[in-house]
C-alpha cells in the first residue's frame, strides 16, 4: 500500500483528495501548513507527496528548498498543486528545479491527478532510507539522522554524542547507572565532567520535553 502525504492548507480539498485516495487503497497522511508537512515527510516517508505552494509557516518552496537537502526525501516523487499564475511559466520551471516531478494548477480534474499520482508511483519507485530507531514511550530517535521525536513531533536534531546518550536511555526500561552510560560512550570511567554537560545540553536541546529526562540517585532515566 503506497503512502500518500497531502499537504494542503485547504480543508475542503483535503477532505475531497481524501475521499478520492482512499477509494483506490492508499495509506493516507495529512498535513496543513509547510513546517508541518515537512516534518511528516521525515517520520512518515511517503511514496509520494502532494504539495501546495501558498502554505502557512512555511511556503511550498521554501519546504521544495529543506527537502532537496536531505538525504531522506529528495527520491521522493512530489507533485505541485497551486493557483498561482505565470503567464511565462517561470514558477513551473523554478519548482522543477527543485526536483519536483510535476505541476497541477489549480482547479484540476480528479481523474487527473489520480493518473498522475499512479503514473509517478510507476516511474518513480522509492527505496526509502530505513532508519533504526529506539523509543521509551512517547519520546523516540531516530539513530540514523540522530532525530528526536515526542508524540510524533519532531523536537531537535542531536549531536552524536547526545544521541549515542539518549540512546542508552531510552533503551533502559528504568533508570540506567552513570557508569553504564560512561562505559558506553565514553568508554572512560572518570569522565564524569563530560556526562554531566552532555545531559545538561541535552535538556537544553529538547526545550520544553527536557522534563523527561531526569536525574535519578544514581544516574539518569528518560521517563517516557
Amino acid at each position: 500500500m503506497a503512502k500518500l502525504l497531502i499537504i494542503e492548507d485547504d480543508g475542503e480539498l483535503q477532505q475531497v483528495l481524501s475521499v478520492v485516495f482512499q477509494r483506490e487503497g492508499y495509506e493516507l497522511h495529512y498535513a496543513f501548513n509547510g513546517k508541518e508537512g515537512y516534518d511528516k515527510m521525515i517520520a512518515v516517508q511517503p511514496d509520494i507527496v502532494l504539495l501546495d505552494l501558498m502554505l502557512p509557516v512555511l511556503n511550498g518552496v521554501e519546504v521544495l528548498k529543506l527537502v532537496v537537502t536531505n538525504t531522506s526525501l529528495k527520491d521522493i516523487p512530489i507533485i505541485v498543486m497551486t493557483a498561482h499564475g505565470d503567464k511565462a511559466d517561470m514558477l513551473e520551471h523554478s519548482i522543477k528545479a527543485q526536483g519536483v516531478r510535476a505541476y497541477l494548477r489549480k482547479p484540476f480534474e480528479l481523474s487527473e491527478i489520480r493518473f498522475l499520482v499512479r503514473r509517478m508511483l510507476t516511474q518513480y519507485p522509492r527505496n526509502p532510507v530505513t532508519a533504526s530507531q529506539v523509543a521509551k514511550g512517547e519520546v523516540r530517535l531516530d539513530v540514523k539522522f540522530r532525530t528526536v521525536w515526542v508524540s510524533d513531533r519532531m523536537v531537535a536534531t542531536l549531536s552524536p554524542m547526545k544521541a549515542s546518550v539518549l540512546q542508552v536511555l531510552l533503551e533502559s526500561k528504568g533508570p540506567v547507572k552513570r557508569e553504564k552510560i560512561l562505559h558506553a560512550v565514553w568508554d572512560d570511567p572518570k569522565a564524569v565532567p563530560a556526562l554531566e554537560k552532555t545531559i545538561q545540553r541535552l535538556r537544553e536541546d529538547l526545550g520544553a520535553e527536557g522534563r523527561r529526562l531526569q536525574t535519578t540517585a544514581e544516574g539518569y532515566e528518560i521517563v517516557g
